[in-house]
């Protein structure tokens, strides 16, 4: 008798074995969120007819990266605005160029914050687009591009639309 039980262990063991792995859950090891740890802006891009990718200036600005443009009036008697028409037709546009590491981070959201109270009828950041419209020349602005994953990492630029005559 004391054969049998120990078989009948035996048995009920393997049995549970393939049962478990037939109807059981794939395993899976988690190896930890993996964090933003650097947002890069190394370029800005004018839309324009024909965009224009700009690079950063030779010198940073209180820390931060420097992109300049040639601002283009608008037509006389018909000045730039926050219209909807007025922004379409406008070609001081600007989006920014951004790369987050490493690439494998499990959330790779950026929020951008722009100072739009001290940049007031200047410029208008279009939501939407995610773009910047100067509607003033000479005028610049600073923009965070922050990471929404709770590291706290963020990168400044400064963008500054320039009328050259």
């Amino acid at each position: 008798m004391k054969k049998i039980i120990v078989i009948l262990i035996l048995v009920v063991y393997i049995a549970s074995i393939a049962v478990v792995n037939f109807f059981g859950l794939e395993t899976k090891i988690f190896d930890g969120i993996t964090y933003v740890s650097d947002i890069q802006c190394n370029s800005v891009t004018l839309q324009r007819e024909n965009p224009i990718v700009l690079d950063p200036e030779d010198y940073l600005l209180k820390g931060k990266k420097v992109f300049k443009f040639d601002f283009i009036p608008a037509p006389e008697g018909n000045p730039y605005t926050t219209e909807n028409d007025s922004i379409i037709s406008n070609p001081n546009t600007v989006q920014i160029n951004y790369e987050v590491l490493p690439h494998l981070a499990d959330e790779r959201g950026v929020k951008f914050e722009v100072d739009l109270e001290g940049s007031e009828g200047v410029v208008f950041y279009h939501e939407i687009s995610k773009t910047l419209v100067f509607i003033k020349p000479n005028r610049g602005i600073t923009v965070t591009l922050k990471s929404q994953d709770g590291s706290n990492i963020s990168t400044q630029i400064y963008i500054l639309g320039i009328l050259n005559n």
